[in-house]
């Protein structure tokens, strides 16, 4: 992480150490709801079956359908004690977890809380943007933000590393984690709750004022027929996010299942080793972002999804966790510029007084994508009994590839016309 102290002025300064210090805790509990890490014990601890791995991987996107009912809710309203009543509910779920048993009722206790807090985390990650887009300005956001990723990546690392030993040593231990999960989480929740916005009575105000004046009717459509290049933005992110959607559960499906490897081998390919790479490529990613438009940005990060899904493909094939691994080592280098690029991508595109509405088209167009891209990806993977198919199997992965090959393809498209208009302004 940076160690260069950005000019934010001593009270965002001060909030930006209250931010960073809920990061060195708060995602020390989150982890344990993440699809990766749920997934995991799921098909392990309870031997679900691949739908319901389907599921799991589907639900921290279309738990992002939810993101624009969160805007509206969240409108004229302090956005830091709202996300904090929300980070309160996500605690409940974790220690729903830690009291479930190991049997069937324990399985829909996990996967309901896990699906239950994604809802409350897409509604964190809908107000956190206008936290960050009024806290730091744009010259230095990408930076501001990086920083605070960096140390979420890096305690999300850290406890995931620690999750796959400890329950390969203690299987029945899951209630003890959970547990101790949940009381790290109520210490970042009591950090975050420090947190300052700068210019918020301003921004409420203004809020306030839309709602009177029926601004707030601009809604999902009124967003993309009015805005054409944001709308091509968000069609090439449908791309480049379902390509990306098409492969995790069947990835899970292959380590666990098909290739029966540990749970220490299992979470570093689904989780430590892209976010250990994530972490590393992070501060480079920002420098990038912060002079680039995120078109151009996107057009490029393109060409590494392409190569990280190909060489998955490979170890699919080969029945290779070497070359798995090669492939999610790449993955997690394009992961730290996707991290970002999708939390900042719309500050490119929206008016100062539709932060929140622009991004939870964005959030919610993540979440129509994450409703299906799952589903079919196991699908095409594994096939069905029921009509006798059995699937495509490793070629789902070279099916990822070529979608994302596309999106990527889209997104040059776009920054080519921007540019050529004197559009790229930033």
């Amino acid at each position: 992480m940076s160690r260069r102290r950005l000019d934010l002025g001593p009270e965002i300064q001060r909030s930006f150490t209250y931010e960073k210090l809920s990061e060195f805790t708060l995602p020390g509990a989150l982890v344990l709801l993440e699809g990766g890490v749920v997934g995991v014990i799921a098909a392990k601890v309870y031997d679900v079956e691949p739908f319901t791995l389907a599921l799991i991987s589907a639900a921290p996107m279309f738990a992002n359908l939810s993101s624009l009912l969160w805007s509206k809710l969240a409108s004229g309203r302090r956005k830091v004690p709202s996300m904090t009543v929300i980070q309160i509910v996500v605690m409940l779920c974790i220690l729903a977890v830690a009291v479930s048993p190991i049997n069937e009722m324990g399985a829909f206790i996990l996967v309901s809380s896990m699906i239950f807090s994604r809802i409350c985390v897409a509604g964190l990650t809908t107000l956190r943007s206008v936290v960050w887009s009024l806290n730091y300005a744009r010259h230095n956001r990408a930076k501001a933000t990086s920083q605070i990723q960096m140390i979420n990546s890096l305690v999300t690392v850290a406890i995931s590393s620690v999750i796959g030993p400890f329950l390969d040593a203690f299987p029945s231990s899951l209630g003890l984690l959970y547990g101790c999960g949940a009381l790290l989480g109520i210490v970042g929740i009591g950090f975050f709750s420090k947190v300052k916005v700068q210019g918020e009575a301003e921004q409420l105000i203004a809020e306030k004022q839309r709602h009177v004046e029926g601004e707030k009717k601009l809604g999902f459509m009124e967003i993309l027929r009015k805005d054409k290049r944001f709308a091509r933005y968000q069609l090439s992110m449908f791309g480049a996010g379902f390509g990306n959607m098409l492969m995790e559960a069947p990835l899970i499906f292959l380590i666990t299942r098909e290739m029966q490897a540990s749970y220490t081998t299992s979470l570093m390919l689904v989780m430590v080793v892209p976010m250990v790479m994530s972490l590393v490529s992070l501060p480079l990613w920002a420098v990038y972002l912060d002079r680039v438009h995120v078109a151009q940005f996107r057009a490029r990060q393109s060409v590494l999804w392409v190569i990280a899904q190909l060489l998955t493909f490979v170890g699919a094939m080969l029945g290779s966790i070497t070359w798995l691994y090669v492939g999610r080592f790449i993955m997690g280098i394009t992961r730290g510029g996707g991290t970002l690029a999708w939390q900042l991508g719309h500050n490119d595109f929206a008016p100062a007084n539709q932060l929140a509405q622009y991004m939870g088209v964005h959030v919610t167009l993540t979440g129509l994508r994450g409703a299906i891209a799952p589903f079919i990806g196991i699908f095409l993977y594994s096939g069905w009994s029921g009509i006798e198919w059995s699937g495509i199997g490793a070629w789902i992965f070279a099916l990822a590839a070529a979608v994302s090959g596309l999106a990527g393809w889209g997104f040059n498209r776009l920054y080519q016309s921007m540019k050529k208009e004197g559009a790229l302004d930033i």
